[in-house]
């Protein structure tokens, strides 16, 4: 029975420290910046719930309730707030514009141009490498934003790198052709491919999962440095 107290306290703990960085992000966001009596309220009743939980013999259902009651006031608050904010920063509407934006465009670009993108060259990398690239960011932020929204966790300073994404995603992309291409020709002695699927993929990846590029960036140079 203790064990199952101790459970549901450290469980309710979790969900009390999510609800509270909710809180402090939705405020940095200016949810409650003209409300400092609500801000206030739901942070007694988090600090309330938590002292419950605190006690040597847990009070789950005490805490429970007043984690109830700070819910309840947060999520009022949202409720409350203008459309504009609730579409901006609960929903997470503009960056999801911009980003279905973009990809309509990539997209239109590869239908209408794709014979001439598979042939130009850009800085000596082909110019499909950065189209794959930019999707590849540009599923990124999708999977980054739902994960925000999901979460409460969308701050306004992120916006910008949201925005670079669709470019970051484009380099990277170009980045890890060359690693790639560099590889296949010391590994073959061909300079060409006979394929373009495989590097289209591993272009989209690295837009996709920028820390595994840089991951494979970073033990390039650290290649390189031993070598020296």
């Amino acid at each position: 029975m203790a064990q199952t107290t101790d459970q549901d306290a450290k469980a309710l703990k979790k969900q009390l420290d999510k609800l509270q960085e909710a809180l402090e992000i939705a405020n940095e966001n200016g949810l409650l910046k003209n409300d400092s009596a609500t801000y206030q309220t739901i942070l007694n009743y988090i600090a309330d719930s938590l002292r419950e939980l605190s006690q040597s013999t847990p009070n789950t259902i005490e805490a429970r309730k007043k984690f109830s009651l700070a819910y309840f006031e947060f999520n009022n608050a949202i409720n409350s707030s203008s459309f504009w904010w609730r579409f901006k920063y609960s929903l997470g509407g503009p960056v999801g514009v911009y980003l279905v934006a973009i990809l309509i465009c990539v997209f239109w670009a590869w239908v209408l141009f794709w014979p001439i993108l598979m042939k130009l060259e850009i800085l000596w990398v082909p110019s499909w490498t950065y189209l794959w690239g930019s999707v590849g960011g540009i599923l990124q932020g999708f999977w980054w934003l739902w994960q925000h929204v999901s979460n409460r966790s969308l701050r306004k300073h992120w916006f910008i790198w949201y925005f670079l994404l669709p470019l970051i995603g484009a380099i990277l992309g170009a980045l890890t052709y060359l690693i790639f291409y560099a590889g296949f020709i010391a590994a073959t002695g061909e300079v060409r491919l006979k394929s373009e699927s495989f590097p289209m993929l591993l272009s989209a990846l690295a837009g996709f999962s920028s820390k595994w590029a840089v991951q494979l960036l970073d033990k390039l140079t650290t290649m390189i440095k031993v070598g020296a």
